[in-house]
């Protein structure tokens, strides 16, 4: 079961100004394991389960998280409410710049059990937890445009290049890594400690404002030191590549 940290103080980031307030209209169902068809259709060699998530059977609007080992793209076991995962980077086994040993990734469905909702509908929000102590420290990112890139589902998958839904679309996923800029960490890799993350949709006003809470979910993901054994293989490999580099410039 999730457990908040003794909420601290709240930062909201630019790309959002959310309070995280409304009326639920209904209690979510909490489980653990696969979202509803059409399941995980976001990118290549990504699988369903190990899921978090909260679904409201009233509105049949599905929320969940998790997290997800970089390097290798498996997914961490989260049954007990907590993902587990070492701190540092997984370069140079990741290639490109630098990048967390974990990746979090967020789905929501608007029609999980049927029903008519579109995205063009919600307002979805995450709030990223910055903070590794038992205090929270939260950024809230507005999910349907704070990214570009995420996979929005119409009974068909679209790549998102307008960092917005369109008419119809009622599934968007994402899988994004801490060290990312807008990944709500500020750039700054993650070190040991605990991380709290929230995914909670609010229905659209005609006036386009923030309204009732449709569905809510949360987790933690555990950042634990790294064994000095990987550490130092890591720093091996990575010097290894470098004087490849260098040899081969």
């Amino acid at each position: 079961m999730f457990h908040f940290k003794l909420l601290k103080h709240v930062v909201l980031a630019s790309t959002a100004a959310f309070a995280l307030a409304g009326t639920a209209i209904a209690a979510p169902v909490s489980s653990y394991g696969n979202i509803a068809a059409p399941g995980v259709y976001y990118g290549s060699g990504n699988v369903n389960g190990n899921w978090t998530i909260g679904t409201n059977t009233t509105n049949n609007v599905e929320v969940a998280l998790r997290a997800k080992d970089r390097g290798t793209g498996t997914t961490i076991d989260g049954s007990s409410g907590i993902y587990s995962t070492f701190q540092g980077l997984c370069n140079p086994v990741c290639g490109g710049g630098p990048k967390a040993r974990w990746n979090y990734d967020f789905s929501i469905n608007t029609r999980a059990g049927g029903g008519t909702l579109d995205l063009t509908n919600v307002i979805v929000v995450l709030g990223v937890d910055t903070n590794s102590s038992a205090a929270t420290t939260f950024t809230f990112l507005n999910v349907l445009s704070n990214w570009v890139d995420s996979d929005y589902w119409s009974g068909t998958e679209r790549s998102g290049a307008t960092g917005a839904p369109v008419a119809g679309e009622y599934g968007v996923q994402q899988s994004a890594n801490p060290l990312f800029g807008n990944a709500g960490f500020g750039g700054v890799l993650p070190g040991a400690g605990l991380y709290d993350f929230t995914l909670t949709v609010f229905a659209r006003t005609t006036a386009g404002g923030q309204g009732d809470v449709l569905a809510r979910v949360g987790t933690q993901v555990q950042v634990v030191p790294e064994p000095s054994g990987l550490a130092l293989a890591g720093l091996a490999l990575f010097g290894l590549a470098v004087v490849g580099r260098r040899r081969r410039g």
